[in-house]
């Protein structure tokens, strides 16, 4: 298929967008490895009233968070933090890997109808492992909010949809160059 700006700039973008999410993966584990060890002053910091005023949180309330369970909700949610940005990395290393073959190849390549499986995958599991994490974080702060994005799970729906067509496509085609 001949190379377009659009789907160049796509590709690029998504590279982009990759690096960024492994970046902010590896400043998530310097933050938590800082957390971890500056351990006591970071409770102290929390203990004072200025410090619980500013706390904001979407998932739990924050006078629910106290001395005795404010290091287990930071590590329990860098670990879903690290989860979740690692799989949107994967998800738009797929798009950007999908862009770059479809220059050289078709766009109806086995590999790319593997890769828009892979993001119809990885958007599913996104909400799921944000139930999941909620759940959890509710029972070690005593308070929880639990809420899907039904948003996420339809757009993974929707592209898991479209890899069946993208399969349908590959044999359609694959029939056609067999009668060539």
């Amino acid at each position: 298929m001949k190379s377009s700006k659009l789907r160049d700039f796509t590709a690029g973008f998504a590279k982009f967008m990759e690096v960024f999410m492994w970046i902010g993966d590896a400043l998530l584990v310097i933050v938590m490895i800082t957390a971890i060890i500056m351990k006591d002053a970071l409770l102290e910091m929390y203990s004072t009233d200025a410090a619980k005023l500013s706390l904001r949180t979407t998932v739990i309330n924050a006078e629910s968070i106290t001395e005795a369970n404010l290091m287990p909700l930071i590590i329990v949610g860098g670990i879903v933090a690290l989860a979740l940005i690692s799989l949107t990395a994967i998800m738009f290393r797929n798009v950007n890997l999908i862009f770059k073959t479809t220059n050289q190849e078709s766009p109806f390549a086995e590999i790319n109808i593997k890769r828009i499986k892979n993001i119809g995958y990885i958007a599913i599991s996104l909400p799921i492992i944000k139930l999941f994490s909620n759940i959890i974080i509710g029972f070690i702060a005593r308070d929880v909010t639990i809420g899907v994005e039904l948003s996420e799970v339809l757009f993974g729906l929707i592209i898991l949809c479209l890899s069946q067509y993208f399969a349908y496509g590959a044999s359609l085609e694959k029939d056609v160059n067999g009668l060539l």
